[in-house]
């Protein structure tokens, strides 16, 4: 009797189960692939924050975040386009790091794609008159006072079109771990432009 392999027993059944697991996470807020955490080099080490994935291109092998263009991580993404991103889903226990190369989109036809698919809400954050990290007095959100407590129209949003921008990350390395009781499974994916290496590794 042949025995059916299940989807992590192969390695094809693993990065194919990735990038659904990517896909998830980025069509859907409640789902813990939607937050992951994106790290990039600073002057004191790894910088790390939660971001939000915005949208995956798997044929390019793209992942997308939205940051305000006055941010510390855009800074240091000039400086090294190498990022490291890590994903974790709590109830399959599947832990997923990525390594790859980042690209800002600013004022071009790609960051005018994703701002115009922005939700209104989401705007919001690129509409504060300091830049991200700016110390103040007292709590605030920072938006001027016509936007406070209260859902603005598209075009009072319109505003925070200067200060948006896309992260672009064309992944060049997958490091797959799930946690098993009856025993913990590891693989690496990696890519020399086109052409994939995969094994499987001791966890």
């Amino acid at each position: 009797m042949k025995i059916k392999k299940e989807k992590w027993d192969t390695l094809d059944g693993v990065l194919d189960k990735i990038w659904l697991m990517l896909e998830q996470g980025a069509a859907h807020s409640d789902d813990p692939f939607h937050w992951p955490v994106l790290g990039t080099k600073a002057k004191e080490g790894c910088s790390l924050r939660t971001v939000i994935l915005r949208q995956v291109n798997v044929p390019d092998r793209i992942l997308v975040c939205h940051t305000d263009a006055r941010s510390a991580k855009v800074q240091e993404i000039m400086k090294s386009s190498q990022t490291s991103w890590i994903f974790y889903h709590p109830k399959k226990k599947i832990q997923v790091r990525i390594s790859g190369h980042a690209r800002l989109h600013a004022r071009d036809p790609y960051a005018d794609r994703q701002w115009a698919d922005t939700s209104i809400t989401s705007r919001l954050n690129y509409c504060t008159f300091e830049p991200p990290g700016t110390p103040i007095d007292k709590p605030s959100s920072g938006l001027p006072d016509f936007l406070r407590n209260k859902i603005p129209t598209i075009l009072e949003t319109e505003m925070g079109r200067k200060h948006f921008m896309a992260i672009a990350v064309q992944i060049f390395s997958i490091d797959w771990l799930i946690l098993k009781i009856t025993g913990n499974r590891r693989a690496r994916f990696e890519w020399d432009g086109d052409r994939l290496h995969a094994t499987w590794l001791v966890p």
